[in-house]
């Protein structure tokens, strides 16, 4: 569902004085009482532009989350004063509604709300937290304008965005390959407001099959709404403290505060007969207690994939298959464990040659193993916000690095995947009989599937499916030129 709005009316604002920064916390009194709020809650202090106001007005945006709350999850509140300790808080003033985020001739804006992903929030961030912020900071700052209701007004009094709405696992998919192709034809700037997981990235970085990028890159903003959301961890990273402010409060001050950079990007290729398969929801099954009739699989062929975060091969690739599958998806979020220990029990030696082309080199490299049981080239240091899969990726840093190793047991995969729960320190693994995890910069990396069995022929690109043929192969480098920029902290330190 899409519709051009502008927006709607902002939450109630309550007035405090004697704004001061003690222990961490923002202390004030309103009404005669003496409140604080934690620093981590702080979104951003907006300063109002001078008026002739004998006053100076600051509000103070807040965002207390409460998940165990059904009813009020996410609590947006805006406190309006007159002095702020400016020393202690000038990282957080906000004077303006950044220009990524103003919908007019130069720019457009389009907000996707991602109404599947994670746990399903998005809606609610949106009506709740996100539209009433983006609306208060508007009229505060003189960027609100009315629609447009006379032909000769100028496309700037148009609205502040486009929002999209998803209706189904298609609506970014479609989305995405418009954007391509009038990206062809204009010449503007477009930011993407993502209020989504990683499947809201890939579908939007497979928009294109064309392997040149417009002149103007279109700009993506996160908001980490679903499951893994391991791009924007891996951006955030460097922000994290425990404790610290929430995901959520760092993705909402990326938007309004953060800067534009080239999103790394790469390309997984594929032999042909490969194909993507997906399980969908059958909206025609009439008994609720027949799974195989709720869910059909659905193959599509592919010749290659565009990914931002993983391609892989092996344990980690047979996890996000199997789990999707009408057998687990039953079970809920609980199906990612139990598939898991499934493969940890079975210990299947994945056949296949896996070769590298390292940094500055012409020439592959066979890693001397006919078997394996993990191969996982990424872009990201983080799966998970506490998975660490490759630590020395630094946030947007255009550096594939493979994580493999071979057959060695249950036991010890699991090892490995709670070291890397521990910050990555499965790459330093060398066991006494000499097998060891592997951890290396490449350029490229080829794997040839050898296995009969469909089962252990899928491979795994930012959470899309693909069945590869036996004897076939995929091939993953670094796309070159991009396809987006994101927006990601001002405070990050780029490599």
């Amino acid at each position: 569902m899409s519709s051009t709005q502008s927006l709607a009316h902002p939450s109630e604002v309550e007035s405090v004085n004697d704004v001061v920064v003690i222990d961490g916390n923002l202390t004030w009194t309103r009404a005669g009482s003496s409140e604080k709020v934690d620093r981590d809650e702080i979104l951003f202090i907006l300063e109002a532009p001078k008026t002739d106001v004998p006053d100076h007005e600051f509000f103070i945006c807040c965002l207390k989350e409460a998940p165990e709350d059904e009813h009020n999850p996410h609590r947006l509140s805006l406190f309006r004063t007159t002095s702020i300790p400016a020393d202690a808080l000038q990282e957080h003033i906000v004077r303006e509604l950044p220009p990524h985020l103003r919908h007019g001739a130069g720019n457009e804006v389009d907000v996707i709300v991602s109404t599947k992903s994670g746990m399903g929030s998005a809606v609610r961030v949106w009506e709740d937290v996100l539209q009433p912020l983006w609306q208060f900071i508007a009229t505060h700052t003189g960027e609100h304008r009315a629609p447009k209701t006379d032909s000769h007004q100028a496309e700037t009094n148009g609205p502040h965005y486009r929002l999209i709405v998803t209706e189904n696992a298609e609506t970014i998919r479609s989305f995405s390959k418009s954007l391509w192709t009038s990206n062809v034809q204009t010449s503007g700037s477009r930011t993407i407001v993502l209020l989504s997981g990683d499947g809201g990235v890939v579908d939007l970085l497979n928009g294109s099959d064309k392997d040149s990028s417009p002149a103007a890159l279109p700009l993506m903003a996160l908001l980490p709404l679903g499951t893994g959301n391991a791009l924007f961890h891996s951006m955030h990273k460097p922000l994290y403290l425990n404790p610290g402010p929430t995901p959520l409060v760092h993705g909402l001050r990326t938007l309004f505060q953060g800067t534009p950079y080239d999103l790394p990007a790469f390309r997984a290729s594929f032999s042909p007969g490969s194909r993507i398969v997906i399980f969908a929801d059958n909206v025609n099954a009439s008994s609720e207690s027949d799974v195989d009739a709720q869910v059909s699989r659905e193959e599509t062929s592919v010749s290659h994939l565009n990914g931002a975060i993983v391609a892989s091969y092996g344990f980690h690739a047979s996890i996000v298959y199997e789990s999707d599958t009408p057998e687990y998806r039953v079970h809920g979020q609980k199906r990612f464990g139990m598939v898991a220990q499934e493969l940890l029990k079975e210990s299947h030696p994945y056949t296949a040659e896996v070769a590298i082309r390292r940094p500055g080199s012409s020439g592959f490299e066979t890693i001397p193993r006919d078997a394996h049981a993990y191969v996982l080239t990424t872009l990201v240091s983080n799966l998970e916000r506490a998975f660490t899969i490759s630590p020395a990726s630094k946030p947007l840093q255009e550096t594939l690095r493979l994580v493999h190793f071979g057959p060695v047991g249950g036991e010890r995969t699991m090892e490995v995947m709670m070291k890397a729960y521990d910050e990555g320190k499965h790459v330093d693994i060398e066991w006494e009989d000499g097998e060891r995890v592997g951890y290396e910069e490449v350029d490229e990396v080829k794997v040839v599937i050898l296995e009969k069995d469909e089962r252990w022929r899928k491979v795994c690109i930012d959470g899309t499916i693909v069945e590869i043929p036996s004897g076939g192969q995929m091939s993953v480098k670094i796309l070159k030129g991009g396809l987006f920029k994101v927006l990601a902290s001002s405070t990050l330190l780029l490599e």
